[in-house]
């Protein structure tokens, strides 16, 4: 063998267990950095969803006054169409005693 070729041979060793060292240094890094990244990720995406579980809660708070105000309605106009209801029977007894006592003089 040729002194060329043994030096060479030498100095690709080394070089070879050196490539493969950084890269196995380089994917570590990377995914450590990815790993930091989809932590980010997860934490907004919760962060997220607990906001709009907070905001549908107050939508429910909210769906459940306006549910007890249109029931408060509801009652008040029953109540309304009740008195509405005996108003009328009392205008027309009101009115059939005017027709009998108008009736009546003639």
């Amino acid at each position: 063998m040729d002194i060329a070729t043994i030096i060479l041979s030498i100095i690709s060793v080394p070089g070879t267990i050196s490539s493969i060292t950084f890269a196995y240094l380089t994917f570590k890094r990377n995914n450590k950095h990815d790993d930091k990244n989809e932590g980010k990720s997860h934490g907004v995406l919760i962060s997220d969803i607990g906001y709009i579980k907070s905001s549908i809660d107050r939508m429910e708070r909210s769906l459940e006054k306006v549910e007890e105000r249109s029931l408060e309605h509801s009652n008040r106009l029953i109540e309304l169409e009740q008195g509405i209801k005996s108003a009328h029977k009392r205008i027309d007894d009101i009115s059939k005693q005017l027709s009998k006592s108008k009736g009546g003089k003639q």
